[in-house]
């Protein structure tokens, strides 16, 4: 058998370059329009969450207020088996 012709590898070989720059374009292009689909989604269902949240907003005072007061409760009235030096 004899062997290929230097231009027909070269040919076969931009061929091949040019095939795998177009399916990486293509992937490219899948996935931007997958996350601009994903991000329109999320901005979608933010706006509904948010909206639950400004419902539920006297919960959420209430909250933070809990939070306040243990940390208040913890700070007056420490563990004594605690280091108070950190070491």
């Amino acid at each position: 058998m004899e062997q290929p012709d230097a231009a027909i590898l070269t040919a076969i070989g931009i061929g091949a370059a040019f095939g795998v720059l177009v399916a990486l374009s293509l992937a490219a292009l899948l996935i931007r329009l997958v996350a601009w689909a994903a991000d329109k989604w999320a901005a979608r269902r933010g706006a509904a969450a948010e909206e639950a949240a400004r419902a539920d907003a006297e919960t959420l005072n209430r909250a933070r207020a809990a939070a306040v007061a243990v940390a208040a409760l913890i700070e007056s009235n420490p563990n004594p088996d605690r280091d108070s030096d950190g070491g």
